[in-house]
């Protein structure tokens, strides 16, 4: 919302070296490769640094920063603590060093997308390398086991797609690991075979999460089919021994050919959940009504089915700060949602040609239930804007309208501004017909300090965009900051000082 937050920081002459003394650093939400690097090297005037994240929001792909960037940490001796949301370019053929580095004991890269033996090159020469996040990507079948072994290693968090003898292989290679957290984007083990893995290869396992889907044909869509996936996850060694519990939720309604059936320890130990409605709930816990914490679920992306008379299940969630919901819902919601008064930004989809009414009807609901909510998107494949200005929730300071067709003429955007939420607003995403709607917006929303928005007759041509910047230039106060988006949809930032 303030892109140019950082460039404001080194305009008033202040440099990192004036913080030499500094040991915890976080940044987060910059969309500038040249500011990327200017970070890079400011970073080394911190040699007392000891934690260091760097969070960007949008920037496209490039290698010499991206893998680059890895390099900071073993110039950076006091170190322990780094996470980077460095990513690549989905080819998997780029070339990273080692780091070497003896202080840095957690290491985060959830977004680095890797094979095994890209990722024993990078942390072979960690020494003291306690915590890793990673995500890993190697299909490969027919792989020797590595003979490296990271002894130090205790947590992995891993997000993994490929086949079951690279992830054995790297398991193989942390004999020492206690506490393991995994995601599985592409394969399902079962019970049986998990317990083999961790029984020959993770003796000293004392917490193991996981999340994974299999898809069943619907010609099988049985109870007793779920009960032979949760039976894998009944033996001694996992009942008794560990006292694992694992549950699944499946989708009953037969509308396709196939079910995707979700399988994950409990406690449930993911920050995202997706959930269909009608959805039904089956555990290994003897007590199959027990309420497991869902506390660690923070994002719920919710979508409603037409009820068919059947069994609801209750879950317990009320930690939920981020809402992905389709409209219309019923009753059923709150069954699995006990409480939104932490819920921060809401996205609302709609699917069906609903009238204005309707959705505001909706919203209220919703609305009622979160005295917390600043943000609020709204998408649609119909054209639907009248309702925005119907809106009225005292702590919402953000609007999300950017769906495909709405787009806002003169009339709309004026009605905008002079609502409920337009005087309220202060960050805004929309779509717009003309480029003067962009100056009515910003002379007449009082409280706007950023605004992303696309006008929708202008090309998307460099050249286009470029002429519609040096336009808003001219006329537009100098306190406003103006910059093309790094997003794929060609927005314009405006941030207003």
């Amino acid at each position: 919302d303030t892109p140019q937050q950082i460039d404001l920081f080194f305009s008033y002459g202040l440099s990192f070296r004036h913080f030499s003394h500094l040991k915890f650093l976080s940044i987060y939400r910059f969309c500038s490769l040249n500011l990327l690097e200017r970070l890079m090297n400011e970073i080394l005037y911190l040699p007392h640094l000891t934690y260091l994240k760097i969070i960007r929001y949008i920037i496209k792909y490039t290698e010499i920063y991206d893998i680059g960037i890895i390099g900071l940490i073993e110039r950076l001796s006091k170190l322990t603590y780094c996470c980077f949301d460095i990513t690549n370019d989905n080819d998997g053929f780029y070339q990273t060093s080692s780091i070497v580095s003896t202080s840095l004991n957690s290491l985060s890269l959830p977004y680095l997308e890797c094979n095994l033996n890209q990722l024993i090159s990078l942390i072979k020469n960690i020494f003291n390398l306690y915590s890793l996040q990673i995500r890993i990507s190697d299909y490969v079948i027919n792989s020797s086991i590595p003979s490296i072994k990271f002894l130090s290693i205790k947590k992995l968090n891993i997000n993994f797609l490929g086949s079951l003898n690279i992830m054995k292989n790297l398991l193989q290679t942390m004999p020492n690991l206690e506490e393991l957290r995994i995601e599985l984007q592409s394969n399902y083990i079962n019970g049986y075979e998990w317990e083999s893995i961790i029984e020959s290869n993770l003796l000293y396992l004392m917490k193991f999460q996981f999340k994974m889907s299999i898809s069943i044909s619907n010609q099988n869509n049985t109870e007793e089919e779920f009960d032979e996936i949760l039976n894998s996850f009944r033996s001694e060694f996992w009942i008794i021994k560990h006292q694992w519990f694992v549950q699944c939720n499946w989708n009953p309604i037969k509308s396709s050919s196939s079910s995707t059936v979700h399988v994950y320890t409990l406690p449930y130990a993911f920050k995202n959940f997706f959930f269909m409605g009608n959805s039904r709930l089956k555990s290994t816990y003897p007590d199959n009504n027990y309420q497991w914490s869902f506390d660690c679920i923070h994002n719920l992306y919710y979508n409603y089915l037409s009820s068919q008379n059947l069994p609801l299940f209750r879950m317990d969630l009320r930690n939920i700060r981020h809402l992905d919901i389709t409209i219309p819902f019923d009753n059923s919601f709150w069954l699995i949602v006990s409480t939104l008064n932490r819920l921060h930004s809401l996205n609302i989809v709609s699917y069906n040609d609903m009238n204005s009414v309707d959705i505001q009807s909706n919203l209220e609901i919703l609305f009622e239930h979160s005295p917390n909510l600043h943000s609020l998107k709204y998408f649609s494949w119909f054209v639907q804007i009248e309702f925005v200005e119907k809106i009225k929730h005292l702590s919402i300071r953000r609007l999300g309208l950017q769906g495909p067709h709405m787009i806002y003429n003169h009339e709309q955007c004026l009605e905008l501004c002079h609502s409920f939420m337009g005087q309220q607003c202060e960050v805004l995403s929309i779509n717009v017909q003309q480029r003067t709607d962009i100056i009515n917006l910003i002379n007449n929303m009082k409280n706007l300090r950023a605004l992303i928005v696309k006008c929708s007759k202008m090309t998307l041509t460099e050249e286009e965009n470029q002429d519609l910047i040096q336009w808003l230039q001219q006329n537009l106060p100098t306190t406003c900051s103006i910059s093309n988006s790094t997003d794929c949809n060609n927005n314009i930032r405006i941030w207003i000082r």
